[in-house]
């Protein structure tokens, strides 16, 4: 496989983020760089851009500055990846069946079938993805049907669908404001779970959560399969919203939150025994009050999906921003009664950047794995060599000392000797103050008078004249 850049965007609610990539010939994934925007609070909201004008700017910005990486000059960001998010997004359960006159090979057409089926008769909200959940073949249950043989086959499928508006809006920001084409979009939450969680947890039972600004996605995987997903329009900001009723500043607010986290009574009365007051006990109540509506809100998922505690024997997986609140997970562990841990980035991904944290970036490294994995598309402009008309040739020090075209050398009947003169500081051949000829006049396929080849002939010539005649006149002698 030949190498390729790739380019993943995540737009979230407080913030944008975007990062670069190379895929070497091996598959390995290279994270070159990643660079952010804060936006506006209500530039996206919930997950879902409201204005266009922003978001197309603050885009913009990041790609510039990646494009500035020395790796990859001088070509430019011409697509990327996009990741989906927003309150409306969640999973459905549907199924379709399809009967055969007669035995019937199962394939991949087959397959694709079912979903076309079932897309068609529900297109009230849009499909992101088709996750299977169960297949029957001949009644007979397989999470494997293509090869089978049979006179039926029903497809069950856990669809991630949203509202189709997330997707026209994003189209609008990336084509017709910024003229960079979507190679792909990929969910966002689901991308992450595919990265933080292991075949062992998804097969055992587990509840993935991604705590975002404004919104909080919770998954929930059994036997290998997505059970169930939904996002709640809900988030840190939320409790930065508390601590601004409380007359502070949006930035101070934010600076306490990170600062204090979730704290026990015993912890506020050390605090301020001496060890370390930091704020009033008032916004460290609302800190914790507003975080544990967020936790009980997630942990009575579980519930809706049919299940209990007990049956996702691997717990709790958190990401998110709002998964570095000090005391977050304690908190979760202690209301859900789950073993709690948090997401990570896989130690296998490179980041050339050592100044960046890979659990830091967990978003949209995710959307980096996730485009690898289908068949990626390079994302930059492609690779251009510099022409030449055939009546020019490179300048010294640059180029082929050949013209392919013409099949003659071009060492020394370039003739930039008459217009380039060698400055000895530099090391190299620089325009002449006093040029004879502009570069376009230059034909190689004449001849040349007054060039370094010339000159050297004339040199000869007059050498061996010298010669011929000095022997002459010996002879003479």
């Amino acid at each position: 496989m030949d190498d390729k850049h790739i380019v993943a965007i995540e737009i979230g609610s407080s913030k944008i983020r975007g990062a670069l990539a190379l895929i070497d010939n091996t598959g390995v994934l290279n994270i070159l760089a990643v660079q952010e925007e804060r936006i506006a609070a209500d530039s996206v909201r919930y997950g879902q851009v409201k204005n266009t004008e922003e978001v197309s700017e603050k885009i913009d910005s990041i790609c510039s500055k990646l494009e500035k990486i020395r790796a990859i000059q001088p070509r430019n960001i011409v697509s990327a990846y996009v990741g989906l998010s927003g309150y409306t997004i969640g999973s459905s359960l549907y199924s379709e069946t399809k009967d055969f006159e007669s035995e019937t090979d199962i394939n991949l057409s087959t397959i694709s079938q079912l979903k076309e089926s079932i897309a068609s008769r529900h297109n009230s909200k849009e499909i992101y993805e088709f996750l299977p959940y169960e297949y029957l073949v001949d009644n007979e249950s397989t999470l494997n049907p293509v090869g089978r043989v049979g006179r039926s086959i029903k497809g069950t499928f856990a669809t991630i669908e949203g509202s189709p508006t997330i997707k026209s809006i994003i189209n609008r920001v990336f084509v017709e404001r910024l003229n960079m084409q979507i190679n792909g979009y990929l969910v966002s939450a689901l991308a992450q779970a595919n990265m933080v969680l292991t075949p062992e947890e998804k097969q055992l039972g587990c509840m993935f959560v991604d705590f975002g600004c404004e919104t909080t996605t919770v998954l929930i995987f059994k036997k290998g399969v997505l059970r169930y997903m939904v996002t709640l329009p809900m988030g840190s900001r939320n409790i930065t919203r508390d601590l601004v009723s409380l007359n502070y500043l949006e930035e101070h607010a934010e600076s306490i939150i990170r600062s204090v986290g979730i704290t026990s009574a015993s912890d506020n009365a050390s605090r301020q025994n001496g060890q370390h007051t930091i704020e009033q006990p008032e916004s460290n109540s609302y800190i914790s009050a507003r975080a544990g509506e967020i936790i009980a809100n997630v942990v009575a998922n579980i519930e809706y999906a049919g299940l209990t505690p007990s049956d996702l024997p691997s717990g709790m997986i958190i990401v998110g921003g709002g998964s570095r609140l000090k005391g977050l997970p304690e908190m979760t562990a202690s209301q859900s009664n789950m073993k709690v841990r948090i997401g990570t980035t896989p130690r296998n991904i490179h980041i050339c950047d050592a100044s960046i944290s890979a659990d830091d970036i967990t978003d949209v490294v995710a959307l980096l794995i996730a485009a690898a994995d289908k068949t990626p598309v390079d994302c930059l402009s492609p690779v251009t060599t510099p022409e030449y008309p055939s009546n020019e040739g490179p300048v010294y020090g640059g180029g082929s000392a050949f013209d392919d075209e013409n099949g003659i050398s071009r060492i020394g009947i370039d003739d930039y000797d008459d217009d380039y003169d060698y400055d000895d500081d530099e090391g190299e051949y620089k325009p002449s103050k006093n040029p004879t000829k502009s570069r376009s006049e230059y034909d190689p396929t004449e001849p040349k008078s007054g060039g370094l080849i010339s000159r050297i002939q004339d040199r000869l010539s007059k050498l061996f004249s010298d010669d011929e005649k000095d022997r002459y006149d010996n002879d003479d002698e």
